[in-house]
């Protein structure tokens, strides 16, 4: 991906346009419980310049969303919104009925992208009443109405999307496929897969509410559930690359992201901190920084294992 900028946008494999950069509401649903607190965060970072966002249902951050983008005056067409159903209703088969819902709270009448969130069993196996059909069959039910532009996975594996693409149900392709990318978790097979399928791999970025919670200015917000490394913050091999370019270590793993052609999803609060982020388009990561910071690769996934998950 050469001559990238914040505003590059890239071209699923049925050509809809797709923001290469993008504002993650996690954050937010974990920071601010109140729907004003959570709509003036995000109106912050529209006016930062934000266009895609990312929302998981249970982050509860729709109608903060919504609010904030009616309020911006900036027309919905120039927003990009991928969503997830609550794992829940993956489990319980509602996933047509949780984007009813998603509609609802963000008062909107499509999204750009919804995606299956966990490749549970009931995403490939239905039952024979006809409520209860596979996830991936429904996803393509609402997709082929066109309330959604396209239809992505999250945390699926080679396994889990050779399955998808080898169903005799299976019309419409994935566009995307999010999972989690950081230095100690390349990534590397899903990756390459996703690119040899043309589907568009986007990175789920795990420790970065760590990052954010340990400033102190939001430590009153911390979740004792989050587990940092510690490892990306004193690396001394990050800090001299950083050094060398005049970034942050954030900003070096931002931009490793993207020269690795992957999605790049932001969190961040607090105006300063989004522009920060951002701010990794005026400098270029040379083939030795990379190697450098690709060696540190140990398969070290944070949180669930898509391959053995009990929920």
């Amino acid at each position: 991906m050469g001559n990238m900028t914040f505003d590059t946008k890239i071209k699923l494999n049925n050509g809809v346009e797709m923001p290469l950069v993008g504002y993650s509401t996690e954050i937010v649903g974990r920071m601010a419980f109140h729907d004003q607190t959570r709509k003036e965060i995000i109106a912050e970072a529209i006016e930062a310049g934000y266009r895609r966002f990312e929302i998981v249902e249970s982050d509860d951050c729709q109608r903060a969303l919504g609010d904030a983008i009616r309020e911006s005056g900036i027309p919905r067409e120039e927003f990009f919104l991928s969503c997830k159903p609550q794992i829940a209703d993956i489990r319980d088969f509602r996933y047509y009925y949780a984007f009813e819902e998603i509609l609802a709270q963000l008062q909107m009448d499509f999204v750009d992208l919804y995606s299956v969130y966990w490749p549970q069993e009931k995403v490939f196996y239905g039952y024979p009443e006809e409520w209860q059909r596979k996830a991936w069959v429904r996803f393509q039910d609402i997709y082929k109405e066109g309330r959604v532009r396209a239809i992505g996975l999250c945390h699926f594996q080679i396994p889990h999307i050779e399955k998808i693409l080898n169903d005799p149900d299976t019309k419409i392709m994935p566009a995307v496929n999010q999972d989690q990318f950081l230095p100690l978790y390349s990534n590397k097979k899903v990756r390459q897969y996703c690119s040899e399928k043309g589907i568009i791999f986007g990175a789920l970025n795990e420790e970065d509410e760590t990052r954010i919670l340990k400033k102190p200015k939001y430590r009153e917000f911390e979740n004792p559930g989050l587990r940092p490394s510690g490892f990306y913050e004193k690396s001394t091999m990050l800090k001299e690359i950083g050094e060398s370019v005049g970034k942050s270590i954030p900003q070096v793993i931002n931009r490793w992201i993207l020269q690795h052609g992957a999605l790049l999803n932001i969190k961040a609060v607090g105006r300063e901190q989004m522009e920060e982020e951002k701010d990794i388009f005026d400098f270029i990561l040379s083939e030795a920084d990379m190697a450098k910071i690709d060696a540190v690769n140990l398969d070290f996934r944070v949180g669930y294992d898509p391959e053995h998950i009990d929920f």
